[in-house]
């Protein structure tokens, strides 16, 4: 689940990946901000062939990374999941899996924790907690047989009041055979779980959420099929539902907020958070349709907006935002094969997401890790314009007074000016084009600047007209979005 109930406040800062923010696009093209890995990926990964070897840590499968950062310690903490055992991980050596086929019908789940000091040297703690193989040093924190639980996610809660429930959790109950919650003061010690009072959930995936404070509930997302029965869940097209609940322990009649375009578009999971004024989504999209496509069998993570967390978009449907590695089993990347992304943090000016990465197919033979991908704040999406020149007009917005910048990257033969019209479209004498000075380099915070000192307009509504060329604009800060 989300780290915290928002990763970032609302504020003097609009996306332009926000529809209410743009009226007129020309010339100009939407385009995913720019991901980096990080050069020590992996961070870390399954241990069971490792020196210290940690028996427990047979197969990450789809890691489903739920991070925090602890705003009392400044630790970095990861609850990740693992099989316990699995017959075929177990048993079939590295080196003879590419010719081996997976199959593997015994398993039993897990929730691993882990910590860092820097969020990319990690620690994995012996506990104590949970009993494995006769011994409790490992650093596992819920079992199929602890818990009864199958893939979930954790929140830490900064609105709830009760410090026993300050660290939450749901996911799908093997022992229930429902939809279920636990609580933790520490995110180590978890109570029984907690079934579902009303409705249910497939919930076999990364279900995550958080608390939101416009609509003062606990909004989460989990998994559904599209055919599902009593009889049998696992039928059709995997799609996202929502929920919500005010209590974090009756919840609505999960439904549909997002589907894929067909069997080979399918959405498996989908981190969602709160950001500034909407709410970001990082869907898993498995490919399962086309045996005979490139992709089949893998899964990308994109990147998905919505504005009220019912109705999503796909930024771009087929880019992958966090990209895949080069290469196939057993030789290639580390995160060639399947992307399962958490929900970002905000690390100065960075976004920081947290990702499952494995270097095989879904219901291959596979080697998982936990991975760091970043981009410059605020940098999910914009526009970008080449050689020709490209103008975005903005929807009426009110200054802050704190004055105006740009988060823009403009290359070495690019530039970019901003004019100014007052909100019925009239220009406002003084901050013409003409009058506005150059805006050079790449910066999440790039001031603009006329002849006639901006301060002079106070907290007007104005529009702004952004003129690009080899530039890319993804946020203005400096102003709020107006709301008449």
């Amino acid at each position: 689940m989300a780290n915290e109930s928002s990763p970032i406040s609302r504020g003097s800062t609009v996306l332009l990946i926000d529809p209410r923010i743009v009226d007129t696009v020309v010339g100009a093209d939407l385009v995913l901000g720019a991901i980096s890995k990080h050069p020590q990926n992996p961070l870390f990964g399954e241990d069971y062939f490792a020196v210290q070897r940690r028996p427990w840590e047979t197969r990450f499968d789809n890691v489903y990374p739920n991070i925090v950062r602890d705003p009392e310690s400044g630790l970095f903490r990861v609850w990740y999941f693992s099989f316990l055992t699995d017959s075929d991980m177990a048993d079939i050596p590295l080196a003879e899996r590419p010719s081996r086929t997976y199959s593997s019908p015994d398993r039993e789940d897990g929730l691993l924790y882990a910590e860092s000091t820097d969020g990319i040297h990690w620690t994995k703690p012996d506990l104590g907690l949970i009993d494995f193989q006769g011994s409790r040093a490992n650093n596992i924190v819920m079992s199929t047989q602890s818990h009864g639980i199958h893939s979930g996610g954790v929140l830490r809660d900064e609105h709830e009041t009760d410090p026993d429930r300050r660290y939450k959790m749901i996911f799908r109950s093997r022992r229930e055979r429902a939809m279920a919650v636990s609580f933790s003061p520490d995110g180590l010690d978890w109570s029984e779980p907690v079934p579902w009072a009303d409705h249910n959930a497939v919930g076999d995936t990364h279900t995550n959420g958080f608390w939101d404070p416009l609509r003062e509930k606990y909004v989460i997302v989990t998994r559904a099929w599209t055919q599902s029965t009593p009889e049998n869940l696992y039928q059709g097209q995997r799609i996202v539902v929502r929920t919500e609940s005010a209590d974090f322990l009756t919840w609505t009649q999960p439904t549909e907020v997002l589907r894929g375009a067909n069997e080979h578009d399918q959405i498996y999971s989908m981190p969602i958070a709160p950001y500034r004024d909407i709410y970001v989504g990082l869907p898993a999209v498995f490919h399962k349709g086309d045996q005979h496509a490139p992709d089949w069998d893998l899964v990308d993570t994109e990147l998905a907006f919505s504005l009220d967390t019912e109705h999503w978009w796909r930024a771009k449907p087929g880019s992958g935002f966090i990209p895949r590695g080069e290469g196939t089993y057993p030789t290639g990347s580390y995160d060639c094969g399947c992307i399962y992304a958490s929900t970002p943090i905000i690390v100065d000016d960075e976004v920081w997401i947290y990702y499952g990465g494995s270097n095989g197919t879904h219901n291959g033979f596979r080697e998982s890790s936990l991975n760091l991908a970043t981009l410059p704040i605020d940098r999910w999406a914009g526009y970008s314009v080449g050689p020709s020149q490209g103008h975005i007009t903005t929807s009426p917005v009110r200054f802050d007074g704190s004055g105006l910048s740009l988060n823009a990257a403009v290359a070495q033969d690019g530039s970019v000016r901003v004019a100014l019209l007052d909100a019925s479209g009239v220009a406002i004498d003084g901050f013409s084009f003409d009058a506005c000075e150059s805006i050079e380099g790449d910066g999440v915070r790039l001031p603009v600047a006329w002849s006639t000192d901006v301060a002079t307009l106070g907290s007007r509504v104005v529009r702004l007209v952004v003129e690009l060329q080899n530039a890319s604009l993804f946020a203005i800060n400096g102003v709020t979005r107006f709301e008449s």
